[in-house]
């Protein structure tokens, strides 16, 4: 695809809830799902619908939207251990310019504004007086209402003050606060989702030092990639979720603006969210460039949904990084704008990152759907087809309207007997992984798919029409606007 700007040339190829019935809700769930998985592995039925059922229970509290299940597509590699292209070996520079996490020591994040308001001492005093006196609680111990009159304190500080606030307490105070949050005690605590609330205002203004020290005892601010794939990657030394760290790189939000060109799967199975990503892309490139708002302090707040439900999600510019490399999504190297800097276009990775952190963390986002992903990205319900029963003038027509189309390939089993899982590179097809539709041409009976390993590496797969029927297990389609 043509690029819409010229420095592209530059580019170096990177081949409680605190209510009584919120807790009744949640143990009556628990019981019976307990007695339901007993039955089920009693059964002899198989681990599958136990997996499942243990899942959405999972979901209730981590706001996760969808459970992927053993068929969803999550491939990032073929049954003979290719993987997705790693970092280029380039990357362990940073990008050129020094120390790969640049900034990383720093109490600032590299975008943040220059001129963010300075704090008032008597505010931040004062706000520092209601979060402590919030946290001592009373005869039942730190209540819901307690912890509201913390984040209510904190609610009123500009980003400065925030930072003034936290750098005056203690490692204690600050753990005694995330504990009381998480667990509380007889009616204490919050739900996950009235903690993201504070959560949500601290990573939108605060500095990287006071995110950085509330990271170090709760997960809930950077989402963990300690359990990212599964137990061979537990088993491998050299595996992402045991060599990898947090880092800032040099970056831009966008070069030249959203472009689907700029997506490139990395070393986890969300294939179905980065082809959500560039089919959503392709369809109207502003509705990621509109989902995402950089805040003064150099973090971004992501616009996804839930169930049609417009949720904020704020993450911070550092990403998992192997070698001072983006690990997992990442994009090519550009000259950015000060025309010296080789850098990363971080959008794909801030909303990788981003539905992590709103599914809980990386694992989570391991096996799903384009149905579910470009659901997420727009808001719009998506639907979901045998290929068979979407005629080829019906892709066109969606394609044609501003729609978007993802694509589920055949599981192992079934690709062994298809021809086009064993050809060569440019014209390969992978099992269990997700694809976006690029072109019908109507008049050729062709379909054209785009793998989320990256367009610069992944030449698009041209089908026809009758054979793109037998690769294929599902189509999933959203109209996106």
């Amino acid at each position: 695809m043509t690029r819409h700007d010229a420095r592209r040339d530059a580019e170096q190829r990177d081949a409680g809830a605190g209510a009584v019935e919120y807790v009744g809700v949640i143990v009556l769930v628990v019981l019976v799902v307990a007695g339901a998985l007993a039955a089920v592995r009693a059964s002899g039925v198989g681990t599958t619908l136990a997996e499942r059922v243990t899942c959405a229970v999972r979901s209730i509290g981590t706001q996760a939207g969808d459970c992927g299940g053993d068929d969803a597509p999550t491939r990032y590699g073929d049954d003979d251990g290719v993987r997705a292209p790693a970092p280029a070996a380039d990357g362990a520079s940073g990008g050129g310019s020094g120390d790969p996490a640049d900034g990383a020591g720093s109490a600032e994040y590299a975008n943040a504004a220059t001129d963010r308001q300075e704090a008032d001492p008597a505010r931040v005093d004062a706000a520092l007086d209601d979060v402590r006196d919030a946290l001592e609680g009373g005869f039942w111990g730190v209540r819901g209402g307690d912890l509201e009159d913390a984040r209510t304190a904190v609610a009123g500080l500009n980003g400065r003050e925030v930072d003034a606030l936290v750098a005056a307490m203690s490692d204690a105070e600050l753990e005694h606060w995330v504990e009381q949050m998480e667990e509380g005690w007889l009616f204490g605590g919050w739900s996950r989702e009235e903690r993201r609330e504070l959560w949500e205002l601290l990573a939108s203004r605060a500095s990287k030092e006071t995110l950085d020290r509330f990271a170090a005892v709760t997960d809930e601010l950077q989402p963990s990639f300690a359990d990212l794939g599964g137990d061979g990657a537990r088993d491998d030394p050299e595996s992402v979720r045991n060599v990898a760290e947090y880092g800032e790189v040099p970056h831009q939000l966008y070069v030249g603006g959203v472009d689907p060109a700029d997506i490139q799967q990395g070393a986890i199975g969300d294939c179905w969210w980065m082809a959500s990503l560039g089919a959503v892309a392709q369809a109207d490139p502003g509705v990621i460039r509109d989902a995402i708002t950089v805040n003064e302090n150099g973090s971004y707040t992501v616009r996804l949904y839930d169930d049609g439900r417009p949720v904020d999600v704020t993450v911070s510019p550092e990403m998992v990084l192997v070698d001072g490399a983006p690990a997992l999504a990442r994009s090519p190297q550009y000259l950015l704008d000060d025309d010296r800097t080789l850098g990363y276009e971080v959008w794909p990775m801030v909303m990788e990152k981003a539905l992590a952190l709103h599914y809980g963390d990386y694992a989570a986002i391991e096996g799903g759907w384009p149905s579910v992903g470009m659901e997420t990205l727009t808001g719009r319900p998506s639907t979901s087809h045998d290929p068979g029963d979407v005629s080829l003038q019906r892709l066109a027509d969606t394609l044609d309207d501003g729609g978007a189309i993802g694509v589920a390939s055949l599981t192992t089993d079934g690709a062994k007997k298809s021809p086009y899982y064993a050809a060569d590179a440019s014209t390969r097809l992978y099992a269990n992984h997700a694809y976006y539709v690029q072109e019908v041409d109507v008049e050729a009976g062709t379909v054209t798919l785009v793998n989320p390993w990256g367009l610069r590496s992944y030449a698009p797969v041209t089908l026809p029409y009758a054979d793109y029927l037998q690769q294929f297990r599902q189509v999933d389609m959203n109209e996106v606007r």
